[in-house]
């Protein structure tokens, strides 16, 4: 849960404090206002990364060279403190907890999120990399030592790939690398392929009572061939070893290492069909729709979390009957933080304004 929020030159805000109050809070405003931009510095503050999918530079203010998010956030009645900013001039982004550095992926263990944005259609129609980082998420909230393997795996991939762009590299260079990332990877692996059988079993319900019964299907596709989800880290391992052997010569042509969880990818299906390929728009929107609310779901189930849930301006894209369907598969009791440009119905009280333009209004439905 959300407590307080700072914020110092991140987008259009120069300084920002935010407290949300009560369950359901809604920021009411004309587009280009900043409300999308506050959604996306919570689930910054949640995750180390934009779910625009921005450069760090990008989120600096105009004229800044840095910027900070600081949030006071509560976890299973415990509050703690997390800290983000980044130095342009340098590159660097620095992440405390109670002012103790942490890596940013670490983040999305005391505040889980849980976003729905006009973006999320891009989980379904877009390239491989953004259902990774999806999938990733998803893992990372629930097991929080897979945070730490990605970022261990990356690292040793990064060294790999400039083993790769020397001259003449040796097998034997490679090798201390290569079972490195088999090791890393095995774990990676077997936690995706579990965590997103868990996600369709929940997002398959959600989507077919969604499109009248029609079927949501997924798989795991892996560049490491002859491997079944259900086989255990141990045979990834070794497979995942024998592939890299085998690719070497190419990897050398290419100067980059063309195997393993970070060229991975998820294919969706609808009624057996490809939904990248043969799916309309509409129906990507269920889809996408179908695997945050599943998101949500598990989270809450698995963990025994409250994920404080974002809505960046989605209900104007839904009809009245899937936005009740939203509202009425969140947890009771559970943060939202909601966006709209469209008028609240008379009743509703309006606490304060947040900015000049932005007001703060609470109630329960739109």
């Amino acid at each position: 849960m959300l407590k307080y929020l700072y914020l110092q030159n991140f987008r259009n805000y120069r300084h920002l404090e935010f407290r949300p109050e009560g369950e359901f809070l809604i920021l009411t405003g004309a587009n280009g206002t900043g409300k999308s931009n506050l959604l996306e510095s919570i689930f910054y503050l949640g995750t180390g990364y934009s779910f625009r999918q921005a450069r760090d530079n990008n989120l600096v203010r105009f004229g800044s060279n840095y910027f900070v998010i600081r949030g006071i956030v509560s976890s299973r009645g415990i509050d703690y403190q997390i800290e983000i900013s980044y130095r342009q001039d340098k590159g660097r982004k620095t992440t405390k907890i109670n002012k103790k550095s942490a890596s940013p992926s670490s983040c999305s263990s005391y505040l889980p999120v849980v976003i729905f944005s006009p973006q999320d259609l891009m989980l379904v129609k877009g390239g491989p990399s953004g259902r990774r980082r999806f999938i990733d998420l998803v893992v990372g909230q629930i097991k929080p030592q897979h945070s730490k393997d990605l970022n261990y795996y990356n690292n040793v991939l990064l060294q790999r790939n400039k083993q790769l762009r020397g001259s003449s590299v040796s097998d034997k260079q490679l090798l201390p690398w290569d079972q490195q990332l088999a090791s890393i990877g095995g774990r990676i692996w077997k936690r995706r392929v579990t965590t997103l059988a868990q996600l369709l079993d929940y997002s398959s319900v959600i989507f077919s009572s969604l499109s009248r019964e029609r079927i949501l299907e997924g798989e795991y596709i892996s560049k490491i061939y002859n491997l079944n989800k259900d086989d255990e880290i141990g045979k990834y391992q070794n497979l995942f070893m024998e592939s890299l052997i085998k690719v070497r010569s190419r990897d050398r042509r290419v100067k980059s290492t063309t195997v393993g969880p970070h060229r991975d990818d998820i294919r969706l299906y609808l009624n057996k069909r490809d939904a990248r390929l043969f799916a309309s728009q509409g129906e990507q929107r269920l889809i996408s729709l179908a695997l945050k609310i599943g998101h949500y779901q598990l989270l809450s189930d698995e963990r025994h979390l409250e994920p404080l849930l974002l809505l960046d301006d989605v209900f104007s894209e839904l009809d009245d009957k899937h936005r009740i369907f939203v509202l009425e598969s969140m947890k009771k009791g559970s943060q939202v933080i909601a966006t709209t440009t469209t008028t609240v119905k008379e009743g509703s009280v309006v606490k304060k304004k947040l900015t000049d333009d932005i007001e703060m209004v609470y109630q329960k439905t739109f």
